[in-house]
């Protein structure tokens, strides 16, 4: 067994450091919370994406950000985004214009609600300004940020 599988198979520390945000990929995360307790922000990143091992495309928001500790001969301390996850059945798509429409209302069944931050894309979510329409109340246009 190589040394790295060995430590994560011995567990990791029961400390977990807590973050409101966290840089990788060349992008800035943050929590809801925080966010949510800056009301005069410019700005918004806790939108995220995953491509799934499924072929599945997965958009959610961030709700916390721990750093985890796994003793052993080799540092090893991965960072993983517990997410909101929309239900990727309630999405939809125009292919032919790169649209791609989310619920922020829905929410993925199950429990599966962690990754770990290198796999993360961030997304800004986009409401319709015409909320009256029935086609478009509701939904919200994904945009794939650049790093």
């Amino acid at each position: 067994m190589n040394v790295e599988l060995r430590q994560v198979a011995n567990g990791c520390s029961y400390k977990v450091k807590s973050f409101t945000g966290y840089d990788v990929n060349g992008y800035r995360f943050h929590t809801t919370r925080h966010e949510q307790s800056r009301p005069n922000r410019r700005t918004t990143n806790t939108g995220v994406f995953t491509p799934g091992f499924d072929g599945v495309e997965y958009y959610g928001i961030i709700e916390e950000i721990y750093e985890l500790t796994f003793h052993g001969c080799k540092p090893l301390n991965p960072v993983i985004f517990k997410c909101h996850w929309f239900d990727p059945d309630v999405v939809r798509r125009t292919p032919n214009l790169g649209l791609v429409e989310i619920r922020q209302s829905s929410v993925l069944p199950g429990d599966d609600v962690y990754i770990v931050a290198q796999q993360a894309t961030q997304v800004y979510y986009l409401s319709y300004p015409c909320q009256t329409d029935s086609r478009l109340k509701g939904w919200d246009v994904v945009y794939k940020v650049s790093p």
